[in-house]
């Protein structure tokens, strides 16, 4: 059986969300493996809001789905009209929310990593004990960073999901340029009852290491790129 979603939006560019992403799917892979009726679903990233969308479909009692765009707000509620979802689902701005609005059952964060640790203290929040996480938005270099973020509120599972090559995606995904090695991370909420501080400290660590990360990567590609630009002209200068 499948459950259609319909999602709309004029430009694909302008609010992110449609099929054609690795991540995307990623996520709906995940949360049609996880939701059952009656859960209550937290959407953080939602763009076209079609995770949340297909949260309900699939039979979660309600959904909450969140953004920082003013765009993605608009497009989310359009597209759960479109579904018949929206008396279940509730669309807000990401600096609308202040904690009372949970715990959820059941989180997919499909973000760039760098925001996913910036996030870790406030998804902790949000997350009921044993309920689930999907983490998205990510590559495979960015793992462990993205782990060790969550680690002390979190217990990730031992395997994560990625698609094959085998992949179905729509010709214009090829837009979105390189889309392998994208991952979706599994973990489910423990007991512990660290402080918000401890865990913001501890995201903010994680955060300055993947950007430490990021800088050794430039400075390596700039000497490579150096490298590869003097050494033919020595080579030139010999002959001469």
């Amino acid at each position: 059986d499948t459950t259609p979603v319909v999602i709309e939006s004029n430009d694909h560019s302008r609010v992110f969300g449609a099929e054609g992403h690795h991540t995307t799917i990623l996520g709906l892979k995940y949360l049609e493996q996880t939701i059952r009726p009656g859960l209550k679903v937290l959407d953080y990233g939602t763009g076209t809001g079609i995770q949340a969308i297909a949260a309900l479909k699939l039979g979660a009692q309600s959904a909450l789905a969140v953004d920082i765009d003013h765009d993605a707000v608009e497009v989310a509620e359009e597209n759960g009209k479109r579904n018949n979802v929206a008396d279940r689902l509730e669309v807000r701005l990401a600096q609308n929310i202040d904690g009372t609005e949970g715990p959820f059952d059941v989180c997919i964060a499909n973000i760039l990593p760098g925001v996913l640790i910036d996030l870790a203290p406030h998804l902790s929040l949000y997350v009921k004990e044993g309920g689930r996480i999907g983490l998205t938005g990510l590559k495979k270099r960015d793992i462990q960073n993205v782990k060790n973020a969550f680690k002390m509120a979190f217990e990730f599972d031992d395997e994560h999901i990625e698609l094959g090559a085998d992949a179905h995606l729509p010709e214009w995904s090829e837009e979105w340029g390189d889309q392998k090695d994208w991952v979706l991370l599994l973990a489910t909420r423990t007991a512990s009852k660290i402080q918000y501080e401890h865990l913001s400290a501890h995201a903010h660590g994680e955060r300055q290491e993947l950007q430490i990360l990021t800088i050794k990567n430039i400075i390596i590609a700039i000497v490579l790129l150096a490298v590869m630009t003097i050494v033919p002209r020595l080579g030139k200068l010999k002959g001469e």
